[in-house]
Parts: C-alpha cells; sequence; structure tokens
C-alpha cells in the first residue's frame, strides 16, 4: 500500500479534538468522536496491508504481530513507565490501586474490560484517570486479534464471499451496539463487539477498492467534502449521552469512510488535510494520544483540580512536545528493522509488558501501598457501621443489643450515621437495616439500569423486611431515616409497588416519604429524618485526601454555597415539604456559613468522598453534634422555631443540639433554597 499523507492528515483532525475535549474546552463537545475516526482508519489501513499480502502470498502472522509491537509497544511501555513514577508521587493510596489495575491491565491488552467494570467514560471520576485512553488501544489490539484470523479463513472463498462475510458481521455488531446502549451503556462503549462495526467499516472500505476506483473528480470531491463535514459536524453537535455508540456515531464513522475512498490528493478535500502542519501532527498522533490523558489527569491530581482554563494551553502545548520527543527517539527507531531486529523488539514487549505488569499487581495486591501512610488513608476510610456484612441485611446480627431502642433505615446515607451515633452514647442499642441506594420507602424503588432488571424488587423486599422487623420488634422506639434521595429525582423512572413503573418527580418521593413516616407513627415509632451533609456533586473526601498529600490548603476543598444549593435543590424542596409535619435535621447550621461550607472541622476531615462522612468524619460529627441525644430530642419533641414562616419540622444540628431554624434565605431553610 503506498504512502497517503492525507490519512496522516485525518489523523490529525481525529487527535486534536480528543485533545480539547479531555481538556474541557466547550468548542468541541463532540471531541471523543475522534477515536471513532481513529478506529474506521485502523480498519481500513491494517485491512489494506493484510488483504494485499495474502494476495501476494507474503502474509506471515509473526510478521504482523512484529510489526504491530513495533508500532504499539515501545512507546505505550514509555508513557506507562513514567506514569507510574508519577503515580507513586501524587496519587492517594486508593488511586494508586486503581492506576494499579489500570497498568496490568493495559498490558494484557484488557484495560476496556477493566474499566467497562470500574467506571463510564463521561463519569467525572474518569478525569483523574491516566490510563483512561488505554480502552480505545485494547479495543484495536482486539481487532488485531480476530482480523487475520477472518481474512486467512476467508481466503480460499472469492472476494464477495469474504466481503459479505464481514458486512454481515458490521451488522450484527451495530445490532448489538443498539441493544447494550439501553441495557449496559458501559459495555457497550468499552467492548468490542458494539466497536467491531466501526474498524469493520475500514475494512470493508479497504476490500472493495474503492480508494483505487477510478470516478469523476467532481463526483469523488463532493463525497470527499461531504465525508470531511459529517466529521466536523459530529466533533461540534454530539454532546455527552449514555446511548454511545449508537445512531449518532454513524455519520463520524461513515464520514470516514467516504473520505479513505474519495479524498486523494488530486481533490481539494485530500490537498487541504494533506497541508504539511496536518501531517506532521498526525505522524505525531499516536504518541500524542498516549500522552495527553496521563498529563491532564496528574496535573489535575497535582493541582487538587484547581487548574485554570488558561493552563490547559500549557498542557496541550506540553503534550506536543512530549508527543514530538517521543516520535523522534523512540518510535522511528524502533520502526526502523535497520536498526532493530525482529527478536530484540520481541524481548523488549516481553520484558517490559511483564515489568508494567508486575508493577501494576503489587499496587493492587498492597491497596495502593496504604501502608506507608496510614493516617493518610484513614482520611477516606468509608463508614460501614456495623460492618460491611450488614448491607441488605434485616437481622438483629446488624445489632449492638438484642433489644435494640433505634433503628437506623436507609441507603448508605444512614448507615453512615451508624459510627457517629455509637460514638455519641458508647452503650447505645441500635439496628442497622441500610442498603446501599435503596432509599427508606415501603413502596417505592429507583430504577437504576447499572444494578440490574431486578434490583428494583430486591430493594422493595428489603424494605417490606423492614417493615416486618419494626413490628416484630417492639424494643424498638426510634426510627432515623436517611437518604440522598437524588436517586429518585434524577432517574426518569421509579417502580411503585401498587402501580409498578411510574415517572419519577418531587411529588411522588413526598407522597411515598409522607407515607412512610406517617405509617411509622401510627405503629408507635418516632420518626427523625436526617438530610444529607452539605455537597456540591465534587469529590470532597478526595480533596481533602490530596490536599494533605501535597501540603495543599485544605479550605481549598470547602463547599461554595451556591453549588451546595444548586446541587440538592429537588432533595431540598422534598425536605422542606416534609418537615411541615415531621422533625427534619441539617448539618447546614453546623458546617455552613453565608459563603461555605466546611469539609474539615476541628482538624478533622469529615468527608470519605462526595457526600459520605468517613469513618473517622462520623465519630468526629456524631461526638460534637451529640447524635444520640438531638436524634431522640427531635423525634420526641419536633421542633419549635421562632419564626413561624420556617416549616415546623426544620432542625439544626448544632454542638448543644438546640433545634435553630435558620434565618428566612439561608440554606437550611429548604424551601427557600429550592426557589435558588
Amino acid at each position: 500500500m503506498h504512502y497517503r499523507p492525507e490519512i496522516d492528515g485525518l489523523r490529525a483532525v481525529a487527535v486534536v479534538p480528543v485533545l480539547l475535549f479531555h481538556a474541557g474546552f466547550g468548542l468541541v463537545p463532540g471531541g471523543f468522536v475522534g477515536v471513532d475516526v481513529f478506529f474506521v482508519i485502523s480498519g481500513f489501513l491494517i485491512t489494506s496491508i493484510i488483504h494485499e499480502e495474502i494476495r501476494c502470498g507474503t502474509f506471515s502472522v509473526v510478521s504482523f504481530y512484529e510489526r504491530r509491537a513495533r508500532r504499539l509497544v515501545p512507546a505505550l511501555s514509555v508513557v506507562c513507565a513514567l506514569s507510574a513514577v508519577f503515580a507513586l508521587f501524587w496519587m492517594l493510596p486508593r488511586e494508586l490501586n486503581s492506576f494499579g489495575k489500570g497498568l496490568y491491565a493495559t498490558n494484557l491488552l484488557g484495560s476496556n474490560f477493566q474499566l467497562w467494570d470500574q467506571t463510564g467514560y463521561f463519569a467525572p471520576a474518569t478525569n483523574h484517570l491516566p490510563l483512561l485512553h488505554t480502552w480505545s488501544l485494547a479495543v484495536e489490539e482486539q481487532f488485531y486479534i480476530v482480523l487475520p484470523l477472518l481474512l486467512l479463513a476467508s481466503r480460499r472463498f472469492p472476494a464477495p464471499v469474504m466481503l459479505n462475510v464481514l458486512t454481515a458481521i458490521c451488522v450484527v455488531s451495530f445490532s448489538v451496539t443498539l441493544v447494550l446502549a439501553g441495557i449496559d451503556p458501559e459495555a457497550n462503549f468499552y467492548l468490542l463487539p458494539s466497536r467491531f462495526w466501526e474498524l469493520g467499516i475500514g475494512a470493508i472500505v479497504a476490500l472493495t477498492g474503492l480508494a483505487d476506483k477510478s470516478l469523476a473528480a467532481p463526483i469523488r470531491e463532493r463525497l470527499a467534502a461531504l465525508g470531511l463535514f459529517a466529521i466536523v459536524a459530529s466533533y461540534l453537535l454530539i454532546t455527552e449521552t449514555k446511548a454511545y455508540p449508537g445512531w449518532l456515531t454513524l455519520p463520524a464513522v461513515m464520514g470516514t469512510a467516504l473520505f479513505l475512498a474519495f479524498a486523494r490528493t488530486d481533490t481539494l478535500i485530500g490537498r487541504w488535510v494533506s497541508f504539511r502542519p496536518f501531517v506532521v501532527v498526525g505522524l505525531w498522533s499516536y504518541s500524542l494520544y498516549l500522552w495527553h490523558q496521563p498529563v491532564f489527569a496528574f496535573a489535575r491530581l497535582r493541582f487538587n483540580d484547581s487548574l485554570p482554563p488558561a493552563a490547559y494551553l500549557a498542557l496541550i502545548a506540553l503534550c506536543f512536545l512530549l508527543a514530538f520527543l517521543t516520535w523522534r527517539f523512540v518510535e522511528r527507531p524502533f520502526r526502523d528493522r535497520r536498526r532493530i531486529a525482529r527478536r530484540p523488539v520481541f524481548v523488549m514487549t516481553l520484558v517490559s509488558g511483564t515489568i508494567l505488569i508486575s508493577i501494576g499487581l503489587l499496587l493492587d495486591k498492597t491497596d495502593g501501598f496504604a501502608a506507608r501512610n496510614a493516617e493518610l488513608a484513614r482520611i477516606n476510610e468509608p463508614s460501614v457501621g456495623i460492618g460491611k456484612h450488614c448491607d441488605g441485611v434485616v437481622d438483629i446480627i446488624c445489632a449492638t443489643s438484642d433489644q435494640p431502642e433505634i433503628a437506623i433505615w436507609g441507603d448508605s446515607f444512614a448507615r453512615h450515621l451508624v459510627d457517629g451515633l455509637m460514638a455519641s452514647k458508647s452503650d447505645v442499642r441500635l439496628v442497622q437495616l441500610t442498603k446501599n441506594n435503596c432509599g427508606p420507602f415501603f413502596d417505592m424503588a429507583p430504577i437504576l439500569e447499572r444494578l440490574g432488571d431486578s434490583w428494583s424488587d430486591k430493594c422493595l423486599e428489603h424494605n417490606e423486611s423492614v417493615r416486618r422487623f419494626l413490628l416484630k420488634n417492639k424494643s424498638i422506639k426510634y426510627v432515623v431515616l436517611s437518604s440522598p434521595l437524588l436517586q429518585y429525582v434524577s432517574e426518569e423512572m421509579v417502580l411503585l409497588r401498587a402501580t409498578g413503573a411510574s415517572a419519577s418527580g418531587v411529588r411522588v418521593v413526598v407522597e411515598n416519604f409522607q407515607a412512610t413516616l406517617s405509617w411509622l407513627r401510627a405503629h408507635g415509632f418516632h420518626p427523625v429524618v436526617i438530610s444529607p451533609p452539605p455537597r456540591d456533586g465534587s469529590n470532597t473526601g478526595l480533596c481533602v485526601a490530596r490536599a494533605e498529600l501535597l501540603s495543599l490548603p485544605t479550605s481549598s476543598c470547602d463547599l461554595p454555597i451556591e453549588a451546595v444549593r444548586h446541587h440538592d435543590r429537588d432533595v431540598r424542596a422534598i425536605l422542606g415539604t416534609i418537615a411541615a409535619q415531621f422533625p427534619v435535621l441539617y448539618f447546614d447550621e453546623y458546617l455552613c456559613d453565608k459563603n461555605s461550607c466546611r469539609s474539615v472541622d476541628h482538624g478533622v476531615p469529615i468527608y470519605e468522598n462526595d457526600g459520605h462522612f468517613s469513618a473517622q468524619g462520623s465519630r468526629h460529627m456524631g461526638q460534637t453534634l451529640r447524635f444520640y441525644s438531638a436524634f431522640a430530642s427531635a423525634a420526641d419533641h419536633g421542633c419549635s422555631p421562632d419564626d413561624l414562616s420556617v416549616p415546623r419540622g426544620n432542625c439544626a444540628l448544632t454542638p448543644s443540639h438546640r433545634r435553630i431554624p435558620q434565618p428566612r434565605g439561608n440554606l437550611a431553610d429548604p424551601v427557600h433554597a429550592a426557589r435558588q
């Protein structure tokens, strides 16, 4: 296959939007589509080379993988090795543990599987994953295993048969994409079965030989222009969505296919994209792609997510510099067979892979070297209450006494109160009735796709077990309920026991919450609702831990009051309505002032992550705010605010556990906060 400079130019058109997207610039909201363009290019080039060699009788599996090793491994090994060095200095134990998993998965050609299990591509936490982008390399490498076998198996059949087989596989793959988008969006994004069709489209263009067929110049000009337009339009118009890849991916994929088939240097589009700066960036594109995510991720880690937009321009410049150096001193030498023979390439691949896999396993098995700084690891230690074994368990084994007085009911935001309650009264008689993501509602459960189709029914069953447990255990007087509630108002649907799936919303949650609390009161229990701690969606716990690691001020992790109001506006509207009849306790009076809410109290980091109290944070808050006395007092007596315009149930947790209403307009007034 002869060299086509316009393909290198197209690589530049693919990689630059990816950089801009991951840098957070809004110029190209669909910049991630550049990866799809790369897939089509890879499918086209690899198939062209293999098909030509098979026809000429020169194809060798060993030679093919030698070329792949020369092309991919040296630069990837350098990036992984340097990333490991920075990770050791700038990552927290939990992050270092995750990085270790990614390191060995990347070098085992399976980082897409690891990321599928760990996180969604568009989740905010991925900004701190230096090896996030290697999922696409894994997809390509897995394709390189399948494609040669497929072409070799089809070589004895006529060319149309081979083309028909590949087309049929692409149709099946696209169908899988459409199905998985609704069932498992993460699998759809990361795994080869739903991505094969993109690489396959490039392979089909290669097998049809469209690029070698003579068409009238005006026709090729229009088709090439249409292809480039579809690619650029995708960058500008597509936004992050769970249904990607899917129908939205088609324009960029087909546009790339049109470009590869019809854009040559004798067309205006081909000449534009063959502009020398584009070609140069295209030549560096692999190294540029490898470097951009680690550079951005480690910069965010080092400066604790406080980088101004202008800083990303400097980081992009650094990416280009590193890309040039890697291309010049790593990629080019290893591609030159005259300088480095086959055997050293395979030895280097084996040795570097073994070393990096071993480092990754070491980081994983040591929990990110947690033992080297136990105090730092303790900052983000989760509050598990009675124990991890109690999640979803409704039994006296998850109690501090066989005659419990207080039941803690709800999801993980109820569980994180248990440590604090036990710290506030050493002999407290409590039972933990919590299930992750499952709020304290007898007849309502969230429908969470990521947890599977049957999870909502299991949540309803859990809460029905809670109902029976409460009726059976006559010693229980107080029922403490807590949930962030967002899983009920942010998801499109909730499951209601009586009517099945229903649209979610504030009204539905309020009605079910009121019914649940009324049932408790009617059966002699004293319920009290605990609001979630102030939060704004950012990972406050990791922010504080990283500030400690890097000797940065922890005050930079405090939560802006306006961001807190915006994040939980629906939650506060719900609690504001509930507070008209039932006591609702807030942490805001103690943690917040008119500008921000503290992330550290009297030197104690209180958050585990983006909203939960850590184990030490829960104990500190429980002792400082005297959870037992505050919860029992509010449940027994309610609240009697002096300002009668504030709903009767609004209570503020303070060190003296006085129930102090907030002035009108303050954050603790949920009705006002909901209007903001």
